[in-house]
């Protein structure tokens, strides 16, 4: 099956495209052309899959996130856990709790901060990891299977630089300082 090409919208450095409308401008809304939509219809569909997958496991998506970050990066915190896996905290508490009890995390405290907790994967957990690998791997490979070769790596290098532009936007958000009328101001 012929795929149609993929046509830029946006002109390099951000500029809009020639014959483009100003990028501000709400009558020329078409959500098909925004790039946060087309993550979330491919992160749904990949979700559903991935979901199939993890059946025969009794695992379920939160999951497989928890284990890939961990595998990833051992003895993190449950902080840097949520923004890895992208997964909200009380959702990611529940989820540690249900994979501490199967056996597959540990929960340890850190050399440094008795207030932090630190998660690793046990053996149980790596060796879970380790079967459900390749079922994942199948998966991402098909997902990017019909794109142009190098493609999927200059996605990741881009995504990489969205998530630096929005960390330093949130931290510009937080040096702002609202000032603030002392009590009893008028």
């Amino acid at each position: 099956m012929a795929r149609a090409p993929i046509e830029p919208t946006i002109a390099p450095a951000g500029r809009p495209a020639a014959g483009a409308p100003p990028a501000h401008d709400a009558a020329s809304f078409e959500l098909e052309r925004h790039l946060f939509y087309w993550f979330t219809k491919v992160l749904t569909r990949r979700d559903r899959l991935l979901v199939a997958g993890l059946k025969p496991f009794g695992l379920r998506a939160f999951e497989w996130r928890v284990l890939a970050g961990l595998r990833g990066r051992q003895r993190s915190s449950m902080g840097e856990l949520a923004d890895m896996s992208s997964i909200d905290q009380t959702t990611l508490s529940r989820t540690v709790d249900r994979m501490v009890e199967a056996g597959w995390v540990l929960r340890l405290a850190d050399a440094e901060d008795m207030r932090v907790t630190r998660l690793a994967l046990t053996p149980e957990g790596h060796a879970l990891f380790e079967e459900i690998w390749p079922i994942v791997d199948r998966l991402n490979d098909a997902t990017v299977a019909d794109l142009p070769p190098g493609a999927a790596e200059l996605m990741c290098a881009a995504m990489r630089v969205m998530c630096q532009s929005l960390d330093a936007s949130l931290e510009a958000e937080k040096d702002k300082t609202v000032p603030r009328e002392p009590r009893g101001a008028a």
